[in-house]
């Protein structure tokens, strides 16, 4: 399977999961599978930056790099995961996917675009 067709089967697989996008670490994105509404430049973009700022903050803990971090507001959840090294998942879902479920299958997806 290609990187979109992976993209494709996670939404398939969770029909909470509003767009899925694979990005470089610099903000570029490599496949996407996305609801018609969301830029995929945009998300492409913020998910890698907030990725890095994250990532640095963490390491001036002495935590290291973060491997995935997710946000929850009224309308959804936002999860950027990271892929490797040099790249990141970030996928948007509705507000009433099941958290648990959702992370499972992002680790999962990520895992597969190695």
């Amino acid at each position: 399977m290609n990187q979109a067709e992976i993209l494709k089967a996670l939404r398939d697989a969770n029909p909470d999961i509003i767009g899925a996008v694979l990005v470089t670490k610099d903000g570029f994105a490599v496949a996407s599978d996305l609801a018609p509404n969301v830029d995929e430049e945009t998300l492409a973009a913020l998910a890698a930056d907030l990725l890095v700022r994250a990532s640095r903050s963490a390491s001036e803990f002495g935590q290291g790099q973060i491997e995935e971090l997710y946000a929850r507001t009224p309308q959804g959840y936002f999860v950027v995961a990271r892929v490797g090294s040099d790249q990141v998942l970030a996928c948007l879902a509705a507000i009433n996917a099941t958290l648990g479920l959702l992370l499972i299958d992002v680790r999962k997806t990520a895992g597969a675009l190695l």
